[in-house]
Order: C-alpha cells, then sequence, then structure tokens
C-alpha cells in the first residue's frame, strides 16, 4: 500500500511600509507534516474560527492521487500587517510510512 507525504511551505510576509498592498518575505521555513497535523490546519471549523476572530482565510482547492485537497491556504490577520501563505505538497511513495 502507498503512503503519502505531505511537505508544508510556510511563508510569513510583513506588510511593506512605503505601499498599500504589497508584502516582504520575513521567514520561510520548509517540513514534513503528518496527516493529523494536515487535518487540524485545514479543518472548516479552524478556518471558521479564525474568520470570526476578524482575520481572512482563503483557500485553494485542487485534485490529486489522494482526494480533493487544500494545498495553499492565505491566512491575513485582524489588523492586515502580517500574512502567512501555507503550501502543501502531496507527495505519493510506496517506500514512505
Amino acid at each position: 500500500m502507498r503512503q503519502t507525504r505531505i511537505e508544508m511551505l510556510k511563508t510569513n510576509l510583513v506588510k511593506n511600509p512605503n505601499t498599500k498592498t504589497t508584502y516582504i518575505i520575513e521567514k520561510e521555513t520548509k517540513g514534513i507534516i503528518d496527516k493529523r497535523q494536515y487535518n487540524n490546519i485545514t479543518n472548516n471549523d479552524t478556518i471558521k474560527f479564525f474568520r470570526r476572530l476578524g482575520g481572512t482565510e482563503t483557500i485553494e482547492r485542487g485534485y490529486f492521487h489522494c482526494g480533493y485537497l487544500i494545498y495553499k491556504l492565505t491566512s491575513k490577520s485582524p489588523c492586515g500587517q502580517n500574512k502567512t501563505i501555507r503550501e502543501f505538497k502531496f507527495i505519493e511513495d510506496k517506500r514512505y510510512k
């Protein structure tokens, strides 16, 4: 049976003080997460919770070998100064457990 490895690229951005709409990359991290962590991050209740706090949550979905999943999650803070982009890659590997 083949397993799926999930890689997450997390990019933290800060608003550029000289313009209204552009952001500057503050930090980028890349790592491997498991299915439980992915479900906690992309859960519909989690997204609704952050929207209720005043932030903006934008999701993008796509078809992959393991289903119709979220591959990009963009979160903006309520003040609009910080933005976090989480991009997911689904890698099918028969050797991965």
